[in-house]
């Protein structure tokens, strides 16, 4: 598909289904939700990565009657904070390509609507806060993707034109939110949505895994 059309100066990525695997303790917290609810209904992989994506209280509002929201989200966030670290793993060869993208000279972020201080604290579990120079989420002060606003602050603290940054993320929610900041945008097919869908879409390029982004970005010709 099109390569940049100007030199690549930075990467932004989403989380959960990009850098991590988080479907696991997503799940489950779902499911422990519904059942401390009183509700017998238990959420499939695929029920569950159907809600991922947007705001955790729209995910929430899916599930549970309006007025039951906000304490079915408190429900949901104090399980997975309970259970995240230790069931969440880096997408496959994501510490190598991290490196060797950041050995090209490119300064790297994450952009996601997790709750900012879970997904920090995941950087720092996986040891990637010497790659990562950035990371922000739910919570820091920003409207979450779609909205652009986080994905413009981001690359304004790298102090990169959001022109010149590939945002990598495997949702619609992701290449509204990239497009609208102005980014180009490559989806991984690892997440919520199948590589068919993600095609439908037309972002630059869709891959398979985090390997085909590293591809993408050498094949590009476009890095500084």
């Amino acid at each position: 598909m099109t390569p940049f059309s100007g030199s690549l100066q930075a990467i932004l990525y989403d989380l959960d289904g990009t850098l991590a695997d988080s479907f696991l303790p997503i799940r489950e917290s779902f499911n422990h939700m519904l059942r401390h609810f009183g509700l017998s209904r238990q959420l499939t992989p695929e029920e569950s990565l159907a809600l991922v994506g947007g705001g955790l209280e729209e995910s929430v509002a899916r599930l549970l009657p309006a007025g039951e929201v906000a304490r079915g989200t408190a429900v949901f966030r104090a399980h997975y904070e309970s259970i995240y670290l230790e069931t969440t793993h880096p997408m496959p060869h994501a510490d190598e390509i991290l490196q060797a993208i950041g050995a090209m000279g490119l300064p790297q972020g994450v952009v996601t609507n997790k709750l900012g201080t879970s997904a920090r604290a995941l950087v720092r579990h996986f040891k990637w806060e010497s790659i990562l120079s950035l990371c922000l989420g739910e919570h820091d002060g920003y409207a979450l993707k779609p909205s652009p606003d986080m994905i413009l602050a981001a690359a304004e603290r790298m102090e990169i034109p959001p022109s010149r940054t590939l945002f990598v993320g495997d949702s619609p929610f992701d290449l509204e939110a990239g497009r609208r900041a102005g980014c180009q945008v490559v989806l991984l097919s690892t997440g919520t949505h199948t590589e068919e869908e993600l095609v439908a879409l037309l972002p630059e390029s869709v891959e398979k895994n985090l390997s085909g982004v590293l591809e993408w970005i050498r094949g590009s010709g476009r890095v500084r």
